[in-house]
């Protein structure tokens, strides 16, 4: 029922004196759903992302159960997290006498039962080892995973203040405007259900079989036959007018809605009762031949990713500077210059490549040879993991100075703009600060 993996990677081991000051070593737990991660980071440098040691992920395996359950889920990391955190910590000498100078783990959002697992062991090493504990926002973590060094973009440094984050995962798509580390405001949220949610439900509905659906719907998709797939982009499902009588158009387009409305909105629900009602209408509810099964996760996959740009490029004419593009641009978006793509769809290629070459970011400045600079995360990196939650928890160590109070609750739902309105933050005095690094701060 475990699924279980060490991330490799070539990462340098603790180092010493930097700059005048000491380094520090931060142990990261993450729980928010089915993965139970652990993660060690050094932060050897004031002006320098933090190394990654080392991590430890297992995976509840839902495969066989239609999706995850959130009992089965609390179930697994009851039973998990506890060992493999013990693991871990004796592979890297973690103890009483040679404990981590921060603890991090992942309060929210998410599901309560998982969360809770994690977070109560943290509360317990925090207080075993008397370190301050950091209980970081979920999302948050996948935005700044964009700070560490990325493997296929080695020269893209950390995205700069003001920047643009489209999350796209199981749980959560939405579109985020970052003035700072706590200044957040959504510009675009889901209406109904995530692009992941939706992907994986559609996914099963063509026969596709795994734990992470949305992976293998883009293996399946890469499968097609180059004939097939140049035949199927040549097929317009605006209407059923075409040879497979299928209609897939992109959601929010009809004539009864604004072409730049005043709230924008992602929805992906409606792929699935389309597939679903093509299967009754037209196969009796039996399965579909295998061309057609094709084409279905062909279009399914591009049209997901298209509803995506599309709201992408309204949100782009709305807050750009370019008034001959819309009158009533307000130009919030001028200056920005970074754009990240993190959490679990992120991995997938399509959608990288169809950010970088659809997005429409003419209208955010007034010069036609201004560059947008795509951050996207190591595809290691952009499901659930524990090195992310340790890179947000060093910010907020870092930037903001306070640390969680030991009586802090897991949050099931935590708006991304109310990172600091929640209760539990405590501001960590200079003796504190000052035990932990002995840098300028």
């Amino acid at each position: 029922m475990i699924r279980s993996r060490l991330l490799k990677r070539n990462l340098p081991k603790r180092i010493g004196r930097v700059n005048g000051g000491r380094p520090y070593m931060v142990l990261a737990l993450e729980s928010s759903c089915d993965d139970a991660c652990v993660a060690l980071l050094d932060k050897y440098s004031k002006d320098q992302p933090p190394k990654v040691i080392d991590q430890f992920k297992e995976t509840l395996n839902s495969s066989g159960t239609g999706g995850i359950i959130p009992t089965d889920a609390h179930e697994f990391h009851q039973f998990t997290v506890a060992n493999l955190v013990s693991r871990f910590c004796k592979k890297h000498n973690l103890n009483s006498s040679s404990p981590p100078d921060l603890i991090c783990c992942t309060r929210g959002p998410g599901m309560v039962g998982s969360l809770s697992a994690s977070l109560q062991f943290a509360k317990g090493l925090a207080m075993s080892w008397n370190k301050p504990l950091i209980g970081v926002h979920h999302m948050l973590g996948h935005i700044l995973i964009a700070n560490l060094p990325k493997n296929q973009q080695p020269e893209m440094g950390a995205p700069k203040y003001p920047f643009l984050s489209l999350l796209c995962s199981g749980g959560h798509t939405m579109l985020v405007f970052l003035k700072s580390l706590t200044e957040h405001e959504i510009i675009i949220n889901t209406v109904d259900i995530a692009a992941g949610d939706s992907i994986d439900k559609c996914a099963r509905e063509l026969g596709l079989v795994g734990n992470m659906l949305g992976k293998e719907l883009e293996k399946y998709v890469n499968s097609i036959p180059e004939a097939l797939k140049e035949r199927f982009e040549n097929i317009n499902t605006n209407s059923r007018d075409n040879e497979f009588s299928f209609q897939l158009s992109l959601p929010l387009r009809s004539p009864k809605h604004l072409k730049i409305p005043e709230n924008l909105e992602f929805s992906f629900a409606s792929f699935l009762s389309t597939i679903q009602g093509y299967r009754t209408k037209y196969f009796k509810s039996k399965d579909f031949d295998e061309v057609t099964n094709m084409f279905i996760a062909f279009k399914l996959q591009e049209l997901v990713f298209d509803h995506i740009i599309n709201r992408i490029n309204i949100a782009f004419i709305k807050h750009g500077i370019d008034k001959e593009s819309y009158a009533k641009a307000d130009g919030k978006f001028k200056g920005v210059e970074d754009f990240i793509c993190s959490g679990g769809v992120a991995a997938n290629e399509k959608l990288r490549n169809k950010l970088y070459n659809n997005l429409n970011y003419s209208n955010l400045t007034n010069t036609s040879d201004h560059v947008l600079n795509f951050h996207f995360p190591d595809l290691a990196l952009c499901t659930d993991n524990a090195i992310m939650i340790g890179v947000a928890g060093i910010e907020i160590f870092e930037k903001l100075k306070v640390k969680s109070d030991l009586s802090i609750l897991p949050i099931r739902k935590w708006p991304m703009n109310e990172l600091l309105k929640v209760d539990g933050w405590v501001e960590l005095n200079g003796e504190e600060v000052e035990t932990i690094r002995n840098l300028d701060l």
